[in-house]
């Protein structure tokens, strides 16, 4: 019958109204179950898509860390104690998801030696380099690769044990655009602050950096200095030669503010500087010890020091509840005062300068 009807001239106007509104529906569903679907997959997305966008290259300009377009990087974030101990990856998930109010930009992965050595190389970038690297660049934050060598830099032995470390490493995420490398951790001795001992010094880190640049040409290299990285302000009028270099140096209580423009700050003003350790223990076991140290002693001025110079990166030592001085661990004061500072920059988006 109804298919007679609509053979009849007298429905055909009909039949078309209700073909056109049948169409019409069918779309409406379509456009709903479209708008459901990217509902529920943006909730499932959301949680870091303010960091999900690919980064861009970092290069060094002046004293500056910038983009690739030159415009000048505020990095600020944390330092890992170890990517082999107290579970890192869920540590980078944590501090890296913007719900949780920490907001780096920048984060320090140590591979620790010793850990290395027990997993041995191959297993290692299997089982932790490589998972953290990518979590990292999964969740939008830079990272730093840091041979955590703590050793007389002039010991033959410490210099093939970098050598192979790199030599492995190094062309692995030559191409990944938010890895950076910290060539050696803590060069201890020989320790004399003199121009002389820099020179040696800069004429074997010189050889690293040369090294490294045959297996990863644009990378950022961070290089420290003796001394347990306090003589990085030699740097300012004897550099290493060659591009994308940054300068490393750590920063304790037992430095007082008024020891930060000979130590790193005049130095920051004239070579790109990244201070990768840096925190205070209030229970160190003495007051004279290297880490002891309060927010109003420590922590206050040296923010106060680093806002007013945004050019100098950072990364708090350590995120960790064990590795002193712990940000995880029973004092929160620390952590909650690194916390609130990368909460207050990132509010302010400060980056670009």
């Amino acid at each position: 019958v109804i298919v007679s009807m609509s053979n009849n001239p007298l429905f055909i106007p009909v039949f078309a109204r209700l073909r056109m509104i049948l169409k019409n529906v069918k779309l409406i569903y379509y456009l709903c179950l479209v708008s459901f679907l990217g509902v529920v997959f943006g909730c499932a997305t959301n949680q870091n898509s303010a960091l999900s966008a690919p980064l861009p290259q970092l290069k060094t300009e002046s004293n500056y860390f910038t983009n690739n377009l030159g415009e000048p990087i505020n990095l600020r974030g944390v330092s890992l104690c170890s990517l082999a101990w107290h579970s890192p990856l869920e540590q980078i998930k944590r501090v890296s998801d913007v719900n949780t109010g920490w907001h780096p930009n920048i984060l320090r992965l140590p591979v620790q030696v010793r850990e290395w050595d027990r997993i041995g190389g191959d297993a290692y970038i299997r089982s932790r380099l490589d998972p953290a690297v990518k979590l990292c660049r999964e969740n939008g934050v830079y990272c730093i690769i840091d041979w955590h060598l703590i050793a007389a830099w002039d010991d033959p032995v410490s210099d093939k044990r970098l050598r192979d470390f790199w030599r492995k490493v190094a062309p692995l995420y030559a191409n990944n655009s938010n890895v950076l490398y910290e060539i050696c951790n803590e060069p201890t001795t020989p320790k004399q602050r003199t121009r002389e001992n820099w020179l040696r010094w800069r004429k074997k880190a010189q050889n690293w950096v040369d090294f490294i640049r045959t297996l990863a040409s644009e990378t950022i290299l961070l290089v420290g200095s003796p001394h347990w990285d306090q003589m990085t302000s030699f740097a300012a009028n004897d550099p290493i030669a060659g591009k994308n270099i940054g300068y490393v140096t750590h920063v304790y209580p037992n430095y007082k503010p008024h020891k930060w423009d000979k130590l790193f700050g005049d130095a920051a003003a004239k070579i790109p500087m990244m201070i990768t350790e840096w925190g205070w223990s209030s229970s160190a076991t003495s007051k004279d010890s290297l880490l002891y140290g309060n927010t109003q002693s420590f922590g206050q001025p040296l923010r106060d020091y680093l806002d007013a110079r945004p050019y100098i990166a950072w990364t708090a030592w350590s995120y960790d509840p064990h590795c002193g001085p712990a940000m995880l661990g029973n004092e929160s004061d620390m952590g909650d005062f690194v916390k609130k500072w990368l909460s207050d920059i990132w509010q302010r988006k400060v980056s670009p300068l």
